[in-house]
């Protein structure tokens, strides 16, 4: 074992004695999770297990059985180096599950003190400049670039900002007033959230988003079928993104749009 294998073995125990030491788990992996150096440019994938339509209940609590056998990102890392950040507030990792109806999503993130000005019924809330917040990029199949893409962004009051992309980072559009928009604001979805804080410790967001709510764009069924994958990345942030982690790093080749570094998820049986 040379040096650097060396090096990357005691920051792996490093890191897992840190997560288990956070204080009592509340959530599936809380303290658990594989932590994985993501630099050498190989994107990352999850299998997304199914499970039955009813088995999971959007109460930001996480405590069914199918949670804790999900599909997860592991720990996330820091989205240029694609190392694990032991510094940062924003430490944590996200879990996947789905069925006929739903693409399920659960966050779970160690910012003892998330921020948010926002309440659930803000309009156009922008997340990203003043809350604490988990941003998840969902681009259906996997067309090798950057078109036809969706981001939803949640924080741990419930406020949530979702828009829908043709191509990178486009279009961006004046609106009234002069305001930007960005994207195809007009596009929610009718997905069901709830989070919840455990001041301290952490915030955990359950999402389940309907599959009605995407277009395939004629290149993938929606919903997808057993065997299929698309494409996705998840963001935690906080501090105007100063401090923010990913799945899937970008590794400096474009900022948290840059679909080519988004990782694939696989949907299984």
């Amino acid at each position: 074992m040379d040096h650097r294998h060396t090096l990357a073995l005691a920051l792996t125990l490093t890191l897992s004695f840190a997560c288990k030491n956070r204080g009592p788990a509340a959530g599936p992996g809380e303290g658990n999770e594989p932590v994985k150096i993501r630099s050498d440019g190989r994107l990352p994938s999850l299998e997304v297990k199914k499970v039955r339509p009813g088995t999971i209940t959007i109460n930001g609590v996480m405590d069914e059985l199918q949670w804790r056998e999900a599909g997860t990102t592991g720990a996330l890392v820091h989205p240029g180096t694609g190392r694990p950040e032991m510094r940062s507030r924003v430490n944590g990792a996200v879990r996947f599950l789905w069925d006929e109806q739903h693409l399920y999503v659960g966050a779970n993130i160690y910012d003892a003190d998330p921020q948010t000005p926002f309440s659930p019924t803000d309009t156009d809330p922008h997340l990203w400049e003043r809350a604490s917040a988990v941003e998840l990029m969902i681009q259906p199949g996997d067309p090798s670039n950057n078109t036809h893409y969706y981001e939803l962004q949640v924080d741990p009051s419930g406020a949530r900002w979702e828009t829908r992309f043709d191509d990178y980072n486009q279009p961006i559009t004046q609106g009234p007033g002069g305001q930007r928009l960005f994207g195809h604001q007009e596009w929610a979805t009718h997905m069901q959230t709830r989070a919840v804080i455990t001041r301290g410790r952490r915030y955990v967001i359950e999402m389940a988003i309907p599959w009605s709510d995407f277009d395939g764009a004629g290149r993938t069924a929606v919903p997808p079928r057993a065997g299929d994958y698309w494409r996705m990345n998840v963001y935690s942030f906080r501090d105007g993104q100063s401090d923010s982690l990913a799945w899937s790093p970008t590794l400096g080749q474009g900022n948290f749009h840059f679909a080519p570094r988004f990782g694939r998820v696989i949907f299984s049986n």
